[in-house]
Protein backbone atom coordinates (compact mmCIF):
# COMPACT_ATOMS: atom_id res chain seq x y z
CA UNK A 1 0.00 0.00 0.00
CA UNK A 2 2.85 2.36 0.84
CA UNK A 3 4.52 1.71 -2.52
CA UNK A 4 1.25 2.39 -4.30
CA UNK A 5 0.80 5.71 -2.49
CA UNK A 6 4.37 6.72 -3.32
CA UNK A 7 3.85 5.80 -6.97
CA UNK A 8 0.62 7.82 -7.16
CA UNK A 9 2.32 10.79 -5.51
CA UNK A 10 5.27 10.56 -7.92
CA UNK A 11 2.97 10.43 -10.95
CA UNK A 12 0.93 13.35 -9.66
CA UNK A 13 4.08 15.40 -9.15
CA UNK A 14 5.36 14.59 -12.65
CA UNK A 15 1.96 15.41 -14.14
CA UNK A 16 1.75 18.71 -12.27
CA UNK A 17 5.25 19.64 -13.37
CA UNK A 18 4.47 18.83 -17.01
CA UNK A 19 1.22 20.80 -16.85
CA UNK A 20 3.04 24.02 -15.99
CA UNK A 21 5.63 25.44 -18.33
CA UNK A 22 8.30 27.81 -17.17
CA UNK A 23 7.75 31.57 -17.10
CA UNK A 24 9.33 32.10 -20.53
CA UNK A 25 7.09 29.51 -22.17
CA UNK A 26 4.08 30.90 -20.30
CA UNK A 27 4.67 34.45 -21.48
CA UNK A 28 5.33 33.28 -25.05
CA UNK A 29 2.05 31.36 -24.99
CA UNK A 30 0.25 34.50 -23.79
CA UNK A 31 1.64 36.54 -26.68
CA UNK A 32 0.67 33.83 -29.19
CA UNK A 33 -2.86 33.83 -27.78
CA UNK A 34 -2.97 37.62 -28.24
CA UNK A 35 -1.92 37.27 -31.88
CA UNK A 36 -4.71 34.77 -32.47
CA UNK A 37 -7.29 36.90 -30.67
CA UNK A 38 -6.36 40.08 -32.50
CA UNK A 39 -6.31 38.27 -35.84
CA UNK A 40 -9.80 36.98 -35.06
CA UNK A 41 -11.13 40.43 -34.12
CA UNK A 42 -9.38 42.43 -36.86
CA UNK A 43 -12.09 41.93 -39.53
CA UNK A 44 -14.63 43.58 -37.19
CA UNK A 45 -12.40 46.63 -36.88
CA UNK A 46 -12.32 46.97 -40.66
CA UNK A 47 -16.06 46.40 -40.97
CA UNK A 48 -15.43 43.23 -43.00
CA UNK A 49 -17.68 41.23 -40.65
CA UNK A 50 -20.55 42.42 -38.45
CA UNK A 51 -19.59 43.86 -35.07
CA UNK A 52 -20.20 41.33 -32.30
CA UNK A 53 -20.17 43.21 -28.98
CA UNK A 54 -20.35 40.04 -26.88
CA UNK A 55 -17.38 38.46 -28.66
CA UNK A 56 -15.33 41.65 -28.42
CA UNK A 57 -16.11 42.05 -24.72
CA UNK A 58 -15.27 38.44 -23.88
CA UNK A 59 -12.03 38.50 -25.87
CA UNK A 60 -10.81 41.88 -24.65
CA UNK A 61 -11.70 41.13 -21.02
CA UNK A 62 -9.74 37.87 -21.25
CA UNK A 63 -6.78 39.69 -22.79
CA UNK A 64 -6.86 42.25 -19.97
CA UNK A 65 -6.90 39.54 -17.31
CA UNK A 66 -4.08 37.62 -18.95
CA UNK A 67 -2.01 40.83 -19.28
CA UNK A 68 -2.32 41.37 -15.55
CA UNK A 69 -0.78 37.91 -15.10
CA UNK A 70 1.70 38.40 -17.95
CA UNK A 71 3.31 41.36 -16.18
CA UNK A 72 4.32 38.99 -13.35
CA UNK A 73 5.95 36.37 -15.60
CA UNK A 74 9.40 37.95 -15.71
CA UNK A 75 11.15 36.73 -12.56
CA UNK A 76 14.83 37.42 -12.07
CA UNK A 77 16.87 34.70 -13.71
CA UNK A 78 14.80 34.56 -16.91
CA UNK A 79 16.63 37.45 -18.59
CA UNK A 80 18.95 35.30 -20.69
CA UNK A 81 16.46 32.59 -21.41
CA UNK A 82 18.85 29.64 -21.31
CA UNK A 83 17.51 26.69 -23.26
CA UNK A 84 14.38 28.63 -24.21
CA UNK A 85 15.12 31.82 -26.14
CA UNK A 86 13.47 35.01 -24.99
CA UNK A 87 12.85 38.21 -26.92
CA UNK A 88 12.46 40.28 -23.75
CA UNK A 89 14.97 43.12 -23.55
CA UNK A 90 16.91 43.94 -20.36
CA UNK A 91 14.58 46.94 -19.95
CA UNK A 92 11.87 44.59 -18.66
CA UNK A 93 13.98 44.12 -15.53
CA UNK A 94 15.85 47.44 -15.37
CA UNK A 95 12.62 49.43 -15.87
CA UNK A 96 10.22 47.07 -14.14
CA UNK A 97 7.95 49.94 -13.06
CA UNK A 98 7.68 51.20 -16.64
CA UNK A 99 7.00 47.69 -17.91
CA UNK A 100 4.26 47.13 -15.34
CA UNK A 101 2.76 50.54 -16.17
CA UNK A 102 2.69 49.62 -19.87
CA UNK A 103 0.96 46.34 -19.00
CA UNK A 104 -1.58 48.16 -16.82
CA UNK A 105 -2.29 50.64 -19.64
CA UNK A 106 -2.87 47.77 -22.05
CA UNK A 107 -5.24 46.09 -19.58
CA UNK A 108 -7.26 49.28 -19.07
CA UNK A 109 -7.40 49.98 -22.80
CA UNK A 110 -8.41 46.39 -23.55
CA UNK A 111 -11.26 46.63 -21.06
CA UNK A 112 -12.36 49.93 -22.62
CA UNK A 113 -12.25 48.31 -26.06
CA UNK A 114 -14.42 45.50 -24.75
CA UNK A 115 -17.01 48.07 -23.71
CA UNK A 116 -17.26 49.64 -27.18
CA UNK A 117 -20.87 50.30 -28.07
CA UNK A 118 -20.56 49.84 -31.83
CA UNK A 119 -18.18 49.04 -34.67
CA UNK A 120 -16.91 52.63 -35.00
CA UNK A 121 -16.11 52.93 -31.29
CA UNK A 122 -14.52 49.48 -31.34
CA UNK A 123 -12.35 50.37 -34.34
CA UNK A 124 -11.09 53.55 -32.65
CA UNK A 125 -10.44 51.79 -29.34
CA UNK A 126 -8.63 48.98 -31.12
CA UNK A 127 -6.16 51.47 -32.58
CA UNK A 128 -5.26 52.43 -29.00
CA UNK A 129 -4.71 48.78 -28.04
CA UNK A 130 -2.55 48.24 -31.10
CA UNK A 131 -0.52 51.35 -30.22
CA UNK A 132 -0.05 49.92 -26.71
CA UNK A 133 1.31 46.72 -28.25
CA UNK A 134 3.70 48.62 -30.50
CA UNK A 135 4.98 50.90 -27.74
CA UNK A 136 5.62 48.01 -25.38
CA UNK A 137 7.34 45.91 -28.03
CA UNK A 138 9.50 48.86 -29.06
CA UNK A 139 10.91 49.19 -25.54
CA UNK A 140 10.60 45.76 -23.97
CA UNK A 141 10.94 43.28 -26.86
CA UNK A 142 13.98 42.65 -29.00
CA UNK A 143 13.51 42.88 -32.76
CA UNK A 144 12.90 39.56 -34.46
CA UNK A 145 15.91 38.58 -36.52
Amino acid sequence: MKKFAIAVLALATIGATAAFAGPIEDRQATMKSYQASLRDLAPMGRGAVPYDAAKVKATMDQMAVSMDKFATQFPKGTEAGGAVKTAATPAVWSDAAGFKAAAAKFSADARATGAAADQAAYSAAMRTVQADCGACHKTYRASAN
